[in-house]
């Protein structure tokens, strides 16, 4: 996996897409359609399920009418972050959602420390400030949680960032793994090829890593 760019010395031209016009207008009509077939999403409930324990709070980030938890996956809270809010009302894992384009302003509106884990699924190519955004998934994140990024060949192309699209599928790996470097507070990410071993299917690729834990002396 060589010649991908490091993150800090992408041009901003880089995260240009195609369509620039604001975001909240292309997703204001619901696309209740999964993005990803069913041989690669049932390789996502898995991920989620190798991942996340039990009876946690969890930030569905970039969230739609799906968010692909296995059935009878048990947790405190399933929050939603999202464009469009017809969809995420019809998401029966969600608990909670909020509106929020966080391509215009990638604060996050939560308080430290508030996750138990966050994912990502299928949607990485569409942030236009990553490295902002991974730093707010982190601070947002409890010690030790993990922030699982799910990914695949799917886009819609008008939307996806230019790096995405003009990157291999294993430079895709190391530009998520550099997401995380730059953000900073993260361990080591892993990366897991978790598709489907059967059939034609659609892809899908996993990179997780844990907020770093920092000890301080008493």
């Amino acid at each position: 996996m060589a010649d991908t760019p490091q993150v800090r010395s992408f041009p901003p031209e880089m995260f240009q897409r195609m369509d620039e016009s604001d975001d909240p207008l292309f997703y204001a009509f619901p696309r209740k359609v999964v993005h990803i077939d069913e041989p690669a999403i049932q390789a996502a409930r898995q991920m989620i399920e190798a991942t996340f324990a039990p009876n946690g709070v969890l930030l569905d980030l970039l969230s739609s009418w799906r968010s692909h938890l296995p059935p009878g996956f048990v947790k405190q809270k399933l929050v939603g972050l999202g464009l469009n809010a017809e969809e995420m009302a019809d998401n029966p894992d969600l608990d909670e959602y909020v509106v929020q384009d966080v391509n215009a302003d990638p604060r996050l509106p939560f308080a430290d420390d508030s996750f138990d884990g966050a994912v990502i699924t299928v949607s990485i190519q569409y942030l236009t400030h990553p490295v902002e955004i991974f730093s707010e998934v982190r601070r947002v994140l409890k010690d030790g949680a993990p922030f699982l990024v799910l990914f695949s060949n799917r886009m819609f192309p008008t939307k996806a960032v230019r790096v995405w699209q003009a990157l291999h599928p294993e430079q895709r790996i190391q530009l998520i793994h550099a997401y995380f470097q730059a953000a900073g507070g993260y361990e080591d990410p892993l990366f897991t090829d978790a598709s489907p071993q059967t059939g034609i299917t659609d892809p899908l690729y996993a990179m997780c890593a844990r907020k770093r834990v920092v000890f301080t002396s008493p």
